[in-house]
């Protein structure tokens, strides 16, 4: 039987830490997030999955280019496992000739 929806006001809260859409879809999400933080030309990598080369997103902002990448865990996550992600992700920035990396989790 399908769960029913919350309706105390936890059910973003809810949702995004007990992800469950995979890794496009969080792409996705991350994509629109970096976009309404201003900044422009956001391109998922592979919004369909596959190797991305260190990178979610392409992106930029003030005339830079930046890359993106997304972690969403299903489950609450020690702040240990996000830092090892965070720091994996950061290489991205060199091999990718960026000026930064926007990091996007749940």
């Amino acid at each position: 039987m399908a769960e029913r929806r919350r309706t105390v006001g936890t059910e973003t809260w809810y949702r995004l830490r007990e992800w469950d859409k995979g890794q496009a879809a969080a792409e996705r999400l991350a994509a629109q997030a970096i976009q309404a933080e201003g900044y422009k030309s956001v391109d998922p990598s592979h919004p369909v999955g596959g190797p991305d080369g260190l990178k979610d997103i392409v992106c930029s902002k003030d005339g830079r280019k930046w890359v993106g990448a997304c972690y969403f865990p299903r489950g609450e996550q020690k702040f240990s496992s996000i830092e090892r992600e965070f720091k994996k992700d950061l290489k991205g920035v060199a091999k990718n000739k960026a000026s930064g990396l926007v990091f996007v989790t749940n």
